[in-house]
């Protein structure tokens, strides 16, 4: 009990120094496609630092061994007399079992329902093929918003030609560079660690930097950058979509058309990554 204690507290520990270097180092700096790859790769080894242990050995004395048996031997007297005492750890352990699997279990079911409400409104929709992706035309009046294969579309405003070509290629960058898949890999994670507080800064700053990527590859293809700086405006203030898609928020816009003002540069990015190596 006590090693699966110490072990989640390492690894609390360890996810709170990846992600608050990541975000005094690297979150305001447009390297989008390396800070991909270092959150989801420190993410895992959050996971896996706290099983490396690095050991010294010491030759004990034999003062330090008498000590150390008397005191675990009144120890363990008292502990077998004090049959109370014995009780209480038993009620603490299993209350906090129930506990655990209680509040896990209530997050299993949030998401186990939103995947289920985004795949029955996939299969109850109209459907066509789009540059290897899937358009859902929605008869619900959303904003547009992709996950996994699916970019969901409002079927008005998609025949009434009111969808802009570059929301379309903004949705369809996060179909094709995969990044539902690094918001359910969190997700899941949350669902079971759901006590450790920084795998929400992980979700937020996934989340985040996929718009990076997708605005970066919105910019590659347009000439008109204001225009599109426009359309993000105007997309703020309509209905938001489900937690794990992508989606429009007034600060994550915000940050966005930051982003989009900053030029990239070599070295300061060169420095910035060697920066990661200790």
């Amino acid at each position: 009990y006590r090693i699966m204690v110490f072990y989640l507290i390492k690894i609390i520990v360890s996810s709170g120094l990846f992600i608050i270097f990541y975000k005094l180092i690297l979150e305001n700096e447009p390297m989008h496609k390396f800070k991909r790859f270092f959150l989801l790769i420190s993410l895992m080894l959050s996971f896996i630092i706290p099983f490396i242990s690095f050991k010294q050995q010491v030759l004990p004395t034999e003062i330090v061994d008498a000590v150390f048996f008397e005191s675990t031997f009144s120890i363990n007297a008292e502990s077998v007399n004090d049959k109370s005492f014995v009780k209480s750890i038993n009620y603490m352990f299993w209350g906090f079992w129930i506990a655990y699997f209680s509040i896990t279990l209530a997050f299993l079911s949030r998401f186990l329902i939103n995947i289920k409400y985004i795949l029955q409104s996939a299969r109850e929709s109209d459907i066509i093929p789009y540059r290897g992706s899937k358009i859902v035309l929605s008869n619900q009046k959303l904003v547009p918003y992709s996950f996994l294969e699916y970019i969901f579309l409002n079927k008005d405003a998609y025949t009434s030609g009111n969808i802009e070509g570059e929301i379309l290629v903004h949705e369809f960058a996060h179909v094709s560079q995969k990044h539902s898949w690094d918001i359910l890999f969190v997700e899941v994670l949350q669902i079971f660690f759901w006590f450790n507080p920084f795998l929400f800064l992980f979700r937020k700053a996934i989340s985040l930097n996929h718009e990076f990527l997708a605005d970066e590859a919105v910019i590659n293809q347009i000439s008109d950058i204001k225009f599109y700086r426009y359309l993000l405006f105007e997309k703020v203030n309509e209905q938001a979509s489900s937690f794990i898609t992508s989606r429009f928020n007034y600060s994550i816009t915000k940050k966005r058309l930051l982003m989009m003002t900053k030029t990239k540069s070599f070295r300061n990015a060169l420095c910035r990554q060697v920066a990661v190596v200790p």
